[in-house]
């Protein structure tokens, strides 16, 4: 879509935006600067700065996390944030399993309202978040966290203004409620209204967009990587272990390019808790015995016997001697649905992940074998969208020593 040369298109794009913005964080600071250029007919301009926030919506749409069906019987949890040109909250509840969001909500500044000072927009806010979820918050025990923390004492204040006490009137005669403090670099509505970079080694302002920028730029990997599409459907999702390495699965990536030693296959076992993966080279007629000695020596000798192993219904997996061999170890074999691999949905995506890194860093297709082990390294030590984490970090307990790069202008 390209704006400048399509003007009706961008009312179009932020009506379909903003139909689905309950499930979209920060919808009203993304679309900022695209709803301000169509308050100008005669003109309407299309620079970086829209284009940079018209990418973000695209992948707001695309990745946003999945709401949770709100519990009447359990507490809710608000957190909200304010900056200079919009406000935004986040409705969670707590349901076994660490807090969740419910519901997103995000506006624009009206107005005045640009003008409050940070203590009246903070609380404008909270105050936004109970009349927009007011169906859920009336008769519940409602805990705010806000960044603003003045705003927990909003009770004790002797000297409001008329609009903080028509404000304090409407929660004070309508909801149960405390307001609590929590520092803005944890606070996760802070995602609603500016953005947050962590990093570890390196920082420049904007780096976010500037990575995001080089990489859909990038021939090499807009040709070699694939596009991933959530499948239909509800996720059946296994049990997380209790420690790494007790679970594990496990898959074989072939027809590749037979290198100088035969080998032209990947086993590759990932550990279900931290993610960490081990890619083994190997030939694609493997026996059950062979996998088993690769095992041995790859697995079982860094992290000791898996409590289970998930894995497809290949012959090698399904043998008498890979069935016994793991019954005299008291280890559970468990199998992915017939004719349907991505059951297996983690090893599935880690394949995935690692013959993208094959395409796009072996120029010479048949010198994959010689990459692998730093192929290994630089998947275990990338942040997982699922943990937040790098897997070498949740396996060790530390951040690994890597080159660094002191000669950066």
């Amino acid at each position: 879509m390209e704006a400048a040369d399509q003007p009706q298109g961008t009312p179009k794009f932020l009506g379909f935006v903003n139909y689905i913005r309950r499930f979209i964080p920060n919808t009203a600071g993304l679309s900022a600067l695209l709803t301000d250029r169509l308050k100008d007919h005669d003109c309407f301009w299309w620079g970086e700065k829209q284009q940079a926030a018209f990418d973000q919506l695209k992948i707001a749409l695309t990745s946003s996390p999945v709401l949770r069906i709100s519990d009447p019987n359990r507490p809710y949890e608000v957190v909200t944030d304010a900056s200079d040109i919009a406000i935004g909250a986040v409705l969670l509840q707590d349901f076994g399993d660490g807090l969740q969001p419910v519901a997103y909500e995000s506006r624009k500044l009206q107005g005045a309202e640009k003008n409050y000072t940070v203590h009246d927009k903070e609380m404008l806010a909270i105050v936004h978040a109970f009349k927009t979820w007011r169906c859920y918050l009336t008769g519940a025990d409602v805990t705010v966290r806000t960044d603003h923390k003045s705003l927990q004492y909003l009770r004790a204040q002797p000297n409001l203004n008329p609009r903080q006490i028509r404000w304090l009137d409407f929660l004070e005669s309508n909801f149960h409620y405390t307001i609590t403090y929590k520092r803005g670099a944890n606070n996760i509505a802070d995602a609603l209204t500016r953005p947050t970079v962590h990093t570890r080694n390196y920082y420049w302002p904007n780096m976010a967009d500037d990575v995001r920028k080089y990489v859909s730029s990038c021939t090499i990997c807009q040709i070699m990587k694939s596009s991933h599409q959530r499948a239909a459907g509800l996720l059946q999702p296994l049990d997380p272990p209790e420690r790494p390495w007790q679970h594990v699965t496990m898959d074989y990536v072939t027809g590749l390019p037979a290198d100088p030693s035969g080998n032209d296959a990947i086993l590759v076992v990932v550990d279900r808790l931290t993610k960490m993966a081990h890619f083994i080279a190997c030939q694609q007629t493997i026996t059950a015995e062979q996998t088993a000695q690769l095992f041995i020596a790859n697995v079982i000798r860094l992290h000791g016997l898996p409590s289970a192993i998930i894995s497809d219904r290949d012959p090698k997996f399904t043998s008498n001697f890979w069935r016994h061999l793991w019954d005299q170890f008291g280890t559970k074999l468990q199998f992915s649905s017939a004719y349907h691999p991505q059951t297996d949905g983690q090893t599935e995506r880690v394949n995935q992940t690692m013959e993208q890194l094959i395409r796009t860093t072996c120029t010479d297709p048949s010198t994959w074998e010689k990459s692998l082990p730093l192929l290994e390294f630089a998947y275990n030590n990338a942040t997982s969208a699922t943990t937040n984490h790098s897997p070498f970090f949740l396996n060790y307990g530390q951040d690994p020593v890597v080159p660094s790069t002191p000669n950066i202008d």
